[in-house]
């Protein structure tokens, strides 16, 4: 499996996919100009998990900001992620928060009800 990595910006939060180092995070404020053009990267890397590995991969998210646009894109990744867990992949979902604004997490607990996705929430410490 090939690594994906793109550097944060103002508007796009930094992504590290690197199953060699074992590390997997989408970290930072999203909302870029074309959400759905900046996260086909990350539905193409998903799509080409081996669903037949032994291997458990936690994928965290670690966001300060989502836009109402990144809000659907997020949502297919993690649909995406449930699928790939259906098809045998072993992929747990990290929801990271900050426990002084509610918005971020209740996001997270929106997107597990809605897709059904199963979520770890981890308060971020302040």
């Amino acid at each position: 499996m090939e690594k994906l990595i793109i550097k944060e910006t103002l508007n796009n939060p930094r992504i590290i996919l690197d199953p060699s180092k074992k590390r997997y995070e989408i970290s930072g404020k999203s909302f870029p100009e074309n959400t759905k053009a900046f996260y086909q990267p990350v539905m193409d890397w998903l799509k080409h998990l081996p669903t037949n590995s032994q291997e458990k991969i936690r994928i965290s998210f670690m966001f300060d900001y989502i836009s109402s646009s990144s809000v659907i894109s997020i949502k297919q990744l993690l649909t995406k992620i449930k699928e790939q867990n259906e098809h045998g992949a072993d992929i747990e979902v990290l929801w990271h928060f900050d426990p002084t604004d509610p918005d971020i997490k209740e996001i997270g607990e929106a997107y597990e009800k809605v897709i059904g996705i199963k979520m770890q929430f981890v308060a971020k410490l302040v």
